[in-house]
């Protein structure tokens, strides 16, 4: 990449989460190797569905609230590739965006990966019960 097209440098004084969500990948890891479990065992129940749900929501919640500062600067970063690529408009969009999403990757992994748990969850205990789980009722 020639250095025009390269990322802004800029310090958006955003904090290192790195450890923080190396640890919530830990119990992501975790929970997914229960519900393993729970599939091989055809162990699931309504207790341990709303268990493993909520344990699910509960990291979902703890990596959103980490991610928070990456969407408060959106706006900093979108004037300064405006600024940066008046002469390509479109490119500096592009780069943007590009750089607005690396800085969400690690936080939307995680958050994929809690909603693909979710899911792996309610299917388990629809293929045992022929129902939807308990919480999906209002």
């Amino acid at each position: 990449m020639s250095e025009s097209l390269e990322f802004i440098k800029h310090d958006f004084n955003l904090p290192n989460h790195d450890n923080e969500l190396s640890k919530a990948g830990d119990v992501i890891e975790k929970i997914k190797n229960k519900i393993r479990i729970l599939e091989i065992q055809q162990s699931i129940d309504d207790k341990v569905h709303t268990q493993i749900f909520e344990h699910v929501i509960r990291v979902l919640d703890y990596v959103g609230r980490l991610s928070t500062p990456a969407f408060a600067i959106e706006d900093k970063m979108e004037e300064l590739y405006k600024m940066k690529f008046l002469h390509a408009p479109e490119l500096g969009k592009k780069l943007w965006l590009d750089h607005y999403e690396n800085v969400h990757y690690s936080y939307n992994l995680l958050k994929n990966r809690c909603y693909k748990l979710l899911e792996e969850l309610d299917v388990l205990y629809i293929k045992k019960f022929k129902k939807k789980p308990p919480n999906w009722n209002p």
